[in-house]
């Protein structure tokens, strides 16, 4: 070896971490199980060793991808347990007959564990099942011998190719089964030393375990510091990438949007998810016989809950305008039932029917709303979802004005660059439009309604004229756009990804 060799030698054995030094010695073993036995590290800090000797190029590494047999939760269970034909077995083996219904309740299997031990059993020829009963047919030779599955889990995990035909068939049986067993690409590291590794296992490494691996306030203070050698530390190796903990990306979005609002003046408004039918169809101008109120378009509250006190003056108030617009007597026990929120003008209502010195003229108020209807999930669709209701109570305001907060919130808070609005029908509003936006893979998508709140909602509830615009949109669609994702429910992800991504969407998710 050179003096260049030698010392470059010495430059990477003094960088070398505890757990590098504790695995350099069982690198030949080429088994991250043996490899964490005779180092007395855990698997975890093997790998992590394993990849930093890599990066000093120490070893050769790679990961050869292979599909293993693995053990699923309820394998892990009867691993230590014992599989529910074998805990079926032992209770026959005592027994000897027994009833279908005392058999399952004595064995303490589930139906569908129950189910599984019967045909097993049954296809080994080792029970019969007559009139409603379980007859043990086996021989005490047949039950005490460990079946053929037990053995194969025992085994488990194992590289599907390396299966014999019957461990194969044995696998393919308890597939059929749940979760006693499953299929699974993994990634296994495969290594061997280079020259330079060869080098650093037969070099002493001894001297290395007493270099300095931190400076402390301590030795500081004791100057213990002096006279001693500090490992060097590689400051080119990548390193683990540290992910600090954030808030979900829905929930800092539509954190984001409260902050926006506020800032703009609006008030939050809030209120129960469970309503009764006056204030969410009634007070709204909806008739009773309106479709909306369909148990198909709504879910209703089947226990009956007390009745709400609301002041007399405003429910005669709506009952007269109810009666008189469309010609039908009023129910007021109808009005009386509760149902879960199905949309955020409900808060608009309540606001408005508040005492005026609460409602501010003019004023600005908004909610975000958690609303529920039994629509069919699909990738823009959720039966549970929010949406950001608001309402601007000013005199002399108009349709314009309502224009530039539909635009605000498509710009803004979507991040939308084409917006389209159409004139639409609410029963609440006149006039009234819809905002739609361009997505990138759906193309137009709504986003909500909006429009000048009618007389026939505002005398009754104020008990005065006066201009409200109002809007509600489905905030759910808004953050789709924001975070740049195709479908709505990836908002509720699990995957760890998308949370540390913030979204898809590449820009900072945050609303200017």
């Amino acid at each position: 070896m050179t003096e260049k060799e030698s010392k470059e030698n010495n430059e990477l054995i003094d960088s070398l971490s505890p757990i590098e030094r504790a695995v350099l010695p069982y690198l030949k073993e080429k088994n991250i199980t043996k490899i964490a036995e005779k180092s007395g590290l855990n698997k975890a800090g093997v790998l992590r060793a394993i990849e930093f000797l890599s990066n000093k190029k120490v070893i050769s590494l790679k990961f050869i991808e292979k599909n293993m047999i693995v053990l699923g939760n309820n394998g892990l269970v009867y691993l230590q347990n014992g599989l529910p034909e074998r805990n079926l077995l032992k209770l026959l083996d005592e027994k000897k007959i027994l009833p279908l219904q005392d058999a399952m309740r004595l064995s303490k299997l589930n139906e569908h564990e129950f189910k599984a031990a019967l045909g097993a059993l049954k296809r080994k020829a080792l029970i019969r099942i007559e009139n409603g009963k379980i007859i043990l047919g086996a021989k005490k030779e047949e039950i005490i011998k460990k079946m053929f599955e037990e053995s194969f889990i025992e085994t488990l995990p194992r590289e599907l190719e390396s299966l014999a035909p019957e461990e194969k068939f044995a696998f393919q049986q308890l597939l059929l089964r749940k979760d006693i067993v499953r299929a699974e690409k993994v990634s296994t590291p495969e290594f061997s030393l280079t020259g330079v590794g060869e080098k650093v296992i037969k070099a002493d490494l001894k001297k290395a375990s007493d270099l300095v691996e931190e400076l402390t306030p301590d030795m500081l203070k004791k100057d213990s510091w002096k006279g001693k050698k500090f490992r060097r530390y590689d400051v080119e190796s990548p390193v683990p990438q540290i992910f600090g903990g954030k808030r979900q990306p829905y929930v800092e979005f539509l954190q984001n949007v409260r902050n926006k609002l506020v800032a703009l003046g609006f008030e939050e408004m809030s209120g129960e998810l469970v309503e009764s039918e006056f204030w969410n169809f009634d007070a709204l101008f909806q008739p009773q016989f309106h479709v909306a109120r369909d148990w198909t378009s709504t879910y209703f509250v089947k226990n009956k809950l007390p009745n709400e006190k609301i002041d007399r003056k405003i429910i005669e108030s709506v009952k007269k305008q109810h009666e008189s617009s469309w010609n039908y007597k009023w129910d007021e026990e109808k009005a009386n039932n509760k149902l879960l929120r199905p949309q955020g003008t409900v808060l608009s209502a309540r606001q408005l029917a508040s005492n005026l010195s609460q409602l501010k003229i003019p004023g600005k108020y908004f909610s975000i709303a958690r609303c529920y209807r039994p629509d069919v999930v699909d990738a823009t669709h959720l039966s549970e979802f929010n949406q950001v209701e608001g309402i601007i109570v000013k005199e002399n305001l108009t349709i314009k004005n309502l224009f530039a907060v539909l635009e605000m919130f498509a710009r803004e808070v979507a991040g939308a660059r084409e917006i389209m609005l159409r004139p639409s029908y609410f029963p609440f509003t006149e006039p009234s439009v819809e905002l739609f936006v361009k997505h990138e893979k759906f193309g137009w998508i709504e986003l909500g309604g909006a429009g000048i709140l009618r007389r026939e909602v505002v005398k009754p509830l104020t008990g005065k004229d006066m201009t409200v615009l109002a809007w509600g949109l489905g905030i759910d669609r808004l953050a789709m756009m924001k975070l740049g994702i195709n479908d709505i429910r990836e908002l509720f992800s699990y995957d760890l990804d998308f949370l540390r991504k913030g979204g898809k969407n590449k820009e900072l998710n945050t609303i200017s």
